[in-house]
């Protein structure tokens, strides 16, 4: 007990004789931390306001009570912006270094040698691209299996590979472009819901959809080589240079590194009005990342740098009515030849796989 008491003492004398708030330690009261004061409020902008990069944020900073603070700094986004010595002035906050996305506004108000009040608010920025939407012309269609519940698509060596999905009907494929004849396949057990593909280098990467669990083969034979884990759902997959990207059904994407799956980097996808959610299968083109929207006759074309929408292609009509059948699904499925400059897309058990050329409307 006398040490513990000792240790009172010392906690009072270093308070310097201020006065605290009291704990307690058994029956023996203990000096704890005492609170900030409140000095100020941010009254706008409000929490999840929404802003275009580049446009100025005014802050209006407002006093709580009598008592003044000597000073304000302002943060954005973790960089110091400036300090505020009088609430009356204007504080216009810079924004067009930010990416799209959450975006945070921190205060730390000083009054003396207190602790410092500390007020965090967050916003949306929003893409300061108005992305144009264009359409389609169709340059041919290929016979595809209406069994095939297309998750992931490309081309390697002149010929399809694609990822299907359903418990029981997952696999990889290797298929005739010509003729959609499947030449050679591998099925996942049971429990897996297959997804998103891609090739890096000589191997195939494979998502499941809710079992945290992918897997890599060797491109020419199919054999498993090895199994991969991530904390999200896997839905899209896409090479990126060295690296992987990966979407998982929200606004997100995740750029990865391949032999462990450890995320280097993301993104939120946005345009010029709000978040671009659902996010599905991927493939890299020309420097951009395609993106089918589930769930829509859209694809999004994103700048992977900054994950900004920069223009949408509309797909609309591209499978007429009499080709679809009670389970034909959603589009899903781009393909880029890039030797040929050929672009394919299909869907969810469509009788076709189309190569279209992209044209303004």
């Amino acid at each position: 007990m006398s040490v513990l008491i000792t240790a009172m003492i010392i906690a009072v004398a270093c308070n310097g004789g201020k006065s605290s708030e009291t704990g307690t330690v058994g029956n023996m009261p203990v000096p704890t931390a005492i609170p900030a004061p409140d000095l100020i409020e941010l009254v706008s902008p409000a929490s999840g306001a929404k802003f275009t990069l580049g446009e100025t944020v005014l802050l209006d900073i407002q006093r709580v009570g009598d008592r003044k603070p000597d000073s304000v700094s302002v943060w954005f986004n973790g960089i110091y912006e400036g300090t505020i010595t009088t609430l009356t002035d204007e504080f216009s906050l810079r924004t067009g270094s930010a990416m799209p996305g959450s975006a945070a506004v921190k205060l730390m108000a000083y009054s003396g040698e207190e602790r410092p009040q500390t007020v965090t608010r967050l916003i949306t920025m929003l893409s300061d691209i108005v992305p144009p939407v264009y359409g389609y012309r169709i340059v041919n269609r290929f016979p595809h299996d209406r069994e095939a519940y297309t998750q992931g698509l490309l081309v390697y060596n002149g010929y399809f590979y694609e990822s299907t999905g359903q418990n029981g009907e997952s696999g990889i494929r290797h298929v005739e472009i010509e003729t959609g004849r499947v030449i050679k396949q591998h099925s996942l057990e049971r429990k897996y819901f297959g997804e998103g593909l891609a090739l890096l280098g000589d191997r195939l990467y494979q998502l499941t959809w809710t079992t945290n669990t992918g897997f890599v083969y060797d491109v020419e034979t199919f054999s498993l080589l090895g199994t991969i884990h991530y904390n999200t759902q896997g839905w899209g997959l896409a090479a990126y240079g060295d690296r992987l990207v990966m979407s998982d059904g929200t606004n997100k994407l995740f750029f990865l590194e391949p032999d462990y799956f450890t995320v280097t980097s993301s993104v939120e996808v946005f345009d010029n009005r709000e978040a671009v959610w659902q996010l599905n299968e991927l493939e890299y083109i020309n420097g951009e990342l395609w993106a089918n929207i589930y769930q829509t006759d859209r694809l999004a074309r994103i700048d992977p740098s900054s994950g900004k929408v920069l223009s949408y292609v509309d797909l609309k009509g591209l499978l007429n009515d009499r080709d679809r059948k009670s389970d034909t699904d959603y589009l899903n499925g781009i393909a880029w030849d890039s030797e040929n400059e050929r672009l394919y897309v299909t869907g969810k058990n469509w009788p076709f796989v189309y190569e279209i050329e992209i044209v303004s409307r």
